[in-house]
């Protein structure tokens, strides 16, 4: 290649050269620069460059908030006022800020870019972001107006209304010097929008009221009607309401100059301050609190769900228009203005949650209606648990326990004294077992519930004694604390307990969901058969030596109840219960002093009574000796008038009569036969 041609290339080769060089390095800048703000750029002197854009925003915000905290004097007649830019509104919309000083070294082609680049590569010149705020004149205007009352002594006024002693006084339109409110404005707002913020004189003016006297009179005339009668705010749904008194009223209206400069109004309104005063004391009477859902069951036996409702909170802001809009109805009334406040503990969701749907069993038992006043207590305690254990809700999962329900029996929670078993036989009314007794016939209701619903058996006894009116194994007794019924629900469902009790009758009804299943029961003939033994009762007016039979008694035995569960699969689930029936006693009475040791009334140092034997008819020395050997004392009284000559000296009549029971060496006084006239 000729050397002039080769001096050629390299002179050419030497921009191509330095431009790829430079694109090479503007292409490795700008990849680690990625995201910062470029070159030389700032806001408020404050510089952004080399900054995220996270970076670069905040401070952006901080420019703006210093700038809005920058307060504004401004001087009225003397007394000054400031304003700061955050109190109407002052915004500088960091975001377009934002995206201005983004752009900076980004806009155009790549050459462009490219060029920009090379141009302010190690600095460049300072590139300032303008600033162009924003704020709501509206605000900034009704600052301004509030400073001509404070600032001016004798301001000119567009009128009124005042009250005092719950009537309603006029407050005339006067002329006066007064603030030019627009000029003044305007003058706030320059500096509002400049950076350099200097104080403002308030311009003023002289003005003559647009309003007349005729026009203050239409507004007394319309705050009277607005406090004639008393308004009352109320809800339907939940109900409640209620009602200011006009000195209420009247203690809350006042007035305010509204519209413009050039078409001013009289504005009548109610004050927040009194109405709130007034409602406090009673405010818990308004509110209402959250209501519950509840699960109930309708006298169809279809379940039914009351919703709930969150509690009702009166909004106190809310109350001057809704007074001012029952002042000017006819009726005097408005709407309450209100919000929700805390939901209910348990809500319409949780109710339906719930899944109580179908009715899975319905038990009843049978007693005798009325009789003596154990019978009747009997049927309280009955109808006492059964109103504790209605409504019972218990979830899938849980197990119901009677007794934790109910509690104990007791005179107080409206349980009274009957028949109970205590030891071998049923018996009322001295010991603490009376108290409720009967109750074993509900537990044996709801139990038959639970076993032909399919729920689980936790726990259950049956009585030790077997009475005809229960089914053999399958029914319950109830002591406290023990012995108890137990269940769990081992549904997907909650169940619903309703009961339902007349003066002959008891009923259970359990609701849910069992999933279908389909419950079968067989219980099996007595065996095991034991005699019944004997048992005592007190008795002082039989003789000792003798005994009453007063019940036959019956055998004991044994008997066994299969549950099986068939799901809705086909497959099958057994479960067998056996009890041991102890055998009722033959009853006899006694008198006291036989009874056994074993007996819970034997007393060991109770002497038996003697009985009396009958004298009568026998001569004085045979009474004597029959007397002496029942270990008594016979003592001659006054003689009986008799006709017969044979029953001279006989016994005629004695006392204590035969059959009497006397303690030993008592005396028995008898009356001889005496013919008339000795």
């Amino acid at each position: 290649m000729p050397r002039n041609l080769r001096i050629a290339l390299i002179v050419a080769a030497v921009p191509i050269a330095v431009v790829a060089w430079a694109s090479t390095l503007f292409a490795l800048d700008r990849a680690s620069n990625g995201g910062e703000v470029l070159g030389n750029v700032s806001i408020q002197g404050v510089p952004l460059a080399g900054l995220h854009e996270d970076e670069a925003r905040d401070l952006i915000d901080d420019v703006e908030a210093a700038l809005a905290s920058q307060p504004i004097r401004v001087i009225v007649e003397g007394t000054e006022f400031t304003v700061l830019p955050s109190e109407v509104g002052y915004d500088l919309d960091d975001e377009s800020l934002l995206a201005q000083a983004m752009m900076v070294g980004r806009e155009g082609s790549f050459g462009t870019r490219l060029r920009w680049w090379l141009g302010n590569f190690g600095g460049g010149a300072e590139s300032t972001l303008p600033i162009q705020p924003t704020f709501d004149r509206d605000s900034l205007l009704a600052i301004v107006r509030q400073w001509e009352p404070q600032a001016i002594d004798d301001p000119p006024s567009e009128g009124g209304l005042a009250v005092a002693d719950g009537r309603i006084l006029p407050i005339y339109p006067e002329a006066g010097t007064g603030l030019a409110v627009e000029e003044t404005t305007d003058l706030v707002a320059q500096q509002v929008l400049s950076i350099d913020r200097s104080p403002v004189t308030a311009l003023t003016e002289f003005r003559i009221p647009v309003l007349t006297a005729e026009d203050i009179d239409d507004v007394v005339a319309q705050a009277e009607a607005l406090i004639a009668d008393p308004v009352t705010l109320a809800k339907i749904q939940p109900n409640t309401s209620v009602t200011f008194p006009t000195s209420v009223l009247a203690e809350s209206l006042t007035s305010r100059v509204g519209g413009t400069t050039a078409r001013p109004t009289v504005e009548v309104f109610f004050q927040i301050g009194p109405l709130v005063e007034f409602l406090d004391p009673i405010r818990e009477l308004v509110e209402v609190p959250p209501i519950d859902a509840q699960v109930v069951i309708r006298p169809d036996d279809i379940p039914l769900i009351l919703p709930g409702s969150p509690a009702t909170r009166i909004e106190d802001a809310g109350l001057p228009d809704a007074v001012m809009a029952a002042a000017n109805s006819v009726t005097r009334t408005a709407p309450l203005p209100v919000s929700e406040g805390e939901p209910a503990q348990f809500t319409t969701e949780d109710a339906e949650a719930l899944g109580i749907g179908d009715l899975l069993y319905t038990a009843t038992t049978f007693y005798s209606c009325c009789g003596d006043q154990k019978n009747l207590n009997r049927i309280q305690n009955i109808q006492r648990i059964a109103e504790e254990t209605n409504g019972a809700i218990i979830l899938p999962g849980d197990t119901f326990s009677l007794n934790d329900h109910v509690g104990k029996r007791t005179t107080e929670d409206g349980y009274g004294r009957a028949g109970a078993i205590i030891g071998p036989v049923v018996d009322c009314c001295d010991h603490p077992a009376n108290v409720g007794g009967g109750v074993s016939q509900f537990t044996t209701t709801l139990y038959s519930a639970v076993f032909w619903a399919g729920l689980e058996d936790v726990d259950h006894t049956p009585h030790t004694l077997y009475f005809s009116r229960y089914p053999m194994v399958r029914e319950a007794t109830l002591g406290f604390p023990a012995p108890n019924l137990e269940f769990r629900n081992n549904t997907e469902a909650a169940v619903y307990i309703k009961t339902e009790s007349t003066d002959e009758s008891v009923t259970v009804k359990f609701f849910g969901d069992n999933g279908g299943i389909r419950v079968d029961g067989i219980t099996s003939e007595p065996f095991n058969f034991t005699e019944p033994g004997e048992w005592f009762e007190p008795n002082p007016n039989i003789a000792p030596g003798d005994r009453d039979l007063v019940d036959e008694g019956r055998s004991g035995f044994t008997a066994t109840v299969t549950r099986t569960i068939t799901f809705p699969d086909g497959t099958k689930e057994s479960e067998t219960w056996s009890w041991r029936y102890h055998d009722f006693p033959m009853i006899y009475e006694v008198h006291p002093c036989e009874l056994p040791e074993e007996h819970p009334d034997h007393k060991a140092d109770l002497e038996c009574p003697l009985v009396v034997p009958d004298a009568r008819g026998r001569r004085l020395a045979a009474a004597i000796t029959l007397m002496e050997r029942s270990g008594l004392i016979l003592i001659v009284g006054t003689p009986t008038i008799v006709t017969d000559p044979d029953q001279v000296g006989r016994v005629q009549s004695q006392s204590p009569g035969p059959g009497n029971l006397v303690e030993d060496g008592s005396s028995v006084t008898v009356s001889l036969g005496e013919l008339s006239g000795g």
